[in-house]
């Protein structure tokens, strides 16, 4: 159970993403277009912590300058 609250962080944003862009339909123009932006950087955030918890991405361990 805790794992599943643990990795909340990469599934909840692209959840909270979904459902922003769900809403859209039922909202006028101007506030379906800040619900897809939202959408948008909710989406950039969880796919890119997502992205930096896979191994083998590198680093700056393991790429030093």
């Amino acid at each position: 159970m805790s794992s599943v609250i643990a990795s909340g962080r990469y599934w909840m944003p692209i959840a909270l993403a979904c459902l922003c862009l769900l809403a859209t339909s039922w909202v006028g123009p101007v506030v379906g277009y800040v619900l897809i932006v939202v959408a948008f950087f909710l989406l950039f955030e969880g796919t890119t912590a997502w992205f930096s918890k896979a191994g083998g991405t590198g680093g700056l361990e393991n790429y030093k300058q």
